[in-house]
């Protein structure tokens, strides 16, 4: 026999008495990794999976988000609603900050997360800007089926500004200039009709 099958067959005895081992070293530590990963049939199911969404977003959510946590970023708008039946709670309104795409949606907020906001959304008025993470109802069963979310966290992201519209004249000399074409156009035709008698 030569020398290099004299090889392969020690290579091929080899590895036929080295699987037997191979095969019950792996079973041996699939049984203790085992215990680590067994599932216990009395756990509940998990909500608490974070949807970073928009408030665009959630405008079109379907049932898939109801009851699920969610975490947005809107302007603070119109003015705060003390929440009947939710003591310590208000209401308060989220608007979009996307430009493209206006919506917003009802937060329900403990009292003390007024003290964050320091502008509300109007006229020359922008918003506090907040991020809310929180539990997002499609229809929500204690707040009569509206869409909401009952905010778990807020955090402060920008505060509001309060701009002040300066009176420009030059914005106004288009118009009188087409004020002023237009009287001297009734004149000249006053004047000619006048003529004409």
């Amino acid at each position: 026999m030569t020398r290099s099958k004299f090889a392969i067959l020690f290579v091929l005895l080899m590895t036929l008495f080295a699987a037997p081992a191979w095969a019950a070293s792996t079973s041996e530590d699939s049984h203790e990794d085992a215990g680590e990963n067994t599932v216990d049939a009395r756990q509940t199911a998990d909500n608490s999976f974070l949807y970073d969404t928009s408030i665009y977003e959630l405008s079109l959510a379907d049932a898939t988000y109801q009851g699920n946590t969610v975490q947005v970023v809107g302007e603070v708008v119109g003015d705060s609603i003390r929440a009947e039946g939710d003591k310590g709670k208000v209401w308060i309104t989220l608007e979009s900050i996307e430009n493209d795409h206006e919506s917003s949606i009802s937060v329900l907020v403990g009292e003390d997360i007024l003290g964050l906001i320091d502008t509300y959304g109007s006229y020359n008025h922008k918003g506090t800007t907040l991020q809310v993470r929180g539990v997002f109802y499609l229809a929500c069963p204690s707040h009569e089926g509206i869409m909401d979310i009952h905010a778990e966290n807020v955090t402060l992201i920008a505060k509001g500004s309060v701009s002040q519209d300066n009176f420009d004249i030059s914005a106004f000399i288009p118009g009188l200039v087409l004020v002023a074409i237009g009287l001297v156009l009734t004149l000249i035709y006053t004047y000619l009709r006048e003529r004409e008698r």
